[in-house]
């Protein structure tokens, strides 16, 4: 099995380097396979068995992983969970899933006390108890773990509704990680410091890395000055973030006096990159970059755009391209009908290969609705190009249709954000009696400006039926963890 085999494996080769770091502890590859080996044991004797749901609720911490590498020896299934999910959001996730058992940090289980009744095990994994387990009777025989054995449930970002419980196998996590390695050809040198959450799709990037033999530095939840402390301290060679992340890294006083010059590449997903943030980490980091487009569906991250590729910042004036789909995949933009678009035609990209899901956990209604002629909908707007890259427009869920004519939110986001005064921006439709629907612009000021002047500003790019009718100015645009705009707490402001 994929994951147990990737434990095997560095610790026939790296015994002694570094696998994982955090801001308690750091763990050696040959002390990260016995430790899972020692658990597994010790779970199985607290009655978790093959095919059971084990959630895991707690922020990045080396007990994290070691719980979802014990639990996948077993043939149990881990369910992260997003510890920012109000009581009601993990009860319903436990319930769907099913879950026997939950493992996490003692503060966010103190603050779901009442669980249903199938969860007859709750450990805390930043207790006594947690690191007691297995160290008593050592590791025990394990059931062998085919690869199409289902061995995670990962929800969904959820930025449309509620979020989806994703079945994935260790064929999943292989296909994936061998074709990102592939492309991207990773040094065993690599120190990795990783600012995405460990609950859902973003981690498999982390997962491929561990496999070249790389060392992840964890961080319980993201700030500028963790990350920048982190880069510095651990002489980081890579930097795993979605660019709102890079933003603030950039922004802040400390980036100034922290040395950086450790890093060799960027890693960035989950959202465009912001040009004028390119622009400025260009100059003053001088590392490479590399895009990362994925999907929880799709195994994870399944399209790159590699240092060599990516342009210079004065070179690009539209949009960054994603980039090409690693090798074992497949992904394409189809029209209406399912069919293959030529070259340079908006479509909806759609993806498969080995990579892709079993389906949606006991939801195959939602399974079916996903899938088109045996692909997976990714929901996004885009087009190939003649080089083979794949460039991303927007979310079909976003597009507004004005008159007949479509209008995509991410094009005025991104040229409101050429106005200096624009810190952040997001745009939704609204319903309209002339047109159907019309854009409305939601705009977070760096510094004094009026709805006027920018509609001026768009006017002098944007075609009159792409132009907002108002702008109005609000304190904050909703993200989620992985960067992208929350649009339905936006359009519920109208």
């Amino acid at each position: 099995m994929w994951l147990t085999q990737l434990l095997e494996r560095n610790r026939q080769c790296f015994p002694d380097r570094v696998a994982l770091v955090d801001e308690h502890r750091s763990v050696t590859w040959a002390q990260f396979h016995d430790r899972t080996a020692e658990l597994a044991g010790a779970l199985a004797d607290l009655g978790i068995e093959r095919g059971d749901r084990v959630a895991v609720l707690s922020l990045d911490r080396i007990e994290v992983l070691e719980s979802y590498f014990a639990l996948a020896r077993l043939g149990a299934l881990f369910v992260p969970l997003n510890h920012s999910l109000t009581a009601p959001e993990v009860t319903g996730i436990i319930e769907r899933v099913g879950a026997v058992a939950v493992l996490g940090e003692s503060e966010l289980l103190d603050r779901h006390t009442s669980l249903p009744d199938h969860v007859r095990l709750r450990v805390a994994l930043d207790k006594p108890v947690f690191t007691a387990l297995g160290t008593v009777t050592g590791p025990v025989p394990q059931p062998e773990v085919a690869d199409t054995d289902p061995v995670a449930v990962l929800h969904t970002s959820a930025t449309t509704g509620q979020a989806k419980g994703v079945t994935v196998d260790p064929a999943s996590f292989r296909a994936i990680g061998l074709g990102w390695l592939a492309v991207a050809r990773p040094t065993d040198d690599i120190i990795m410091v990783n600012c995405a959450p460990l609950y859902h799709g973003s981690m498999v990037v982390s997962l491929t890395y561990m496999a070249a033999g790389a060392t992840i530095v964890l961080m319980p939840g993201f700030t500028p000055q963790r990350a920048l402390a982190a880069v510095e301290q651990h002489r980081a060679t890579h930097l795993w973030l979605v660019p709102q992340m890079l933003r603030f890294m950039l922004q802040a006083k400390a980036s100034h006096s922290t040395d950086l010059s450790s890093l060799r590449e960027i890693l960035y997903g989950a959202a465009p990159m912001p040009l004028d943030v390119y622009a400025d980490a260009v100059t003053r980091l001088g590392c490479g970059f590399r895009q990362v487009y994925g999907m929880t569906e799709v195994g994870g991250p399944f399209v790159t755009l590699g240092p060599e590729e990516h342009p210079a910042p004065g070179e690009v004036t539209v949009r960054i391209p994603c980039g090409r789909v690693i090798p074992g995949m497949s992904a394409r933009a189809v029209g209406a009908g399912g069919g293959e678009l030529p070259r340079g035609e908006i479509g909806e990209i759609v993806v498969r290969g080995p990579g892709v899901m079993q389906g949606y956990w006991n939801d195959p209604g939602a399974t079916e609705e996903v899938l088109l002629n045996g692909w997976v909908r990714t929901g996004d707007l885009g087009f190939v190009d003649e080089g083979g890259r794949i460039h991303l427009v927007d979310r079909t869920k976003d597009l507004i249709i004005r008159a007949g004519q479509n209008v995509y939110p991410s094009e005025i986001e991104r040229v409101l954000m050429t106005h200096p005064a624009v810190r952040d921006a997001a745009v939704v439709g609204i319903p309209d009696e002339d047109y159907g629907e019309i854009p409305l612009a939601y705009v977070v000021a760096e510094e004094a400006t009026d709805a006027r002047t920018l509609l001026a500003h768009l006017a002098g790019t944007l075609a009159p039926y792409k132009r907002p009718r108002r702008v109005e100015f609000i304190e904050q645009v909703p993200r989620n963890p992985a960067g992208k705009i929350i649009k339905k707490q936006l359009r519920g402001r109208v």
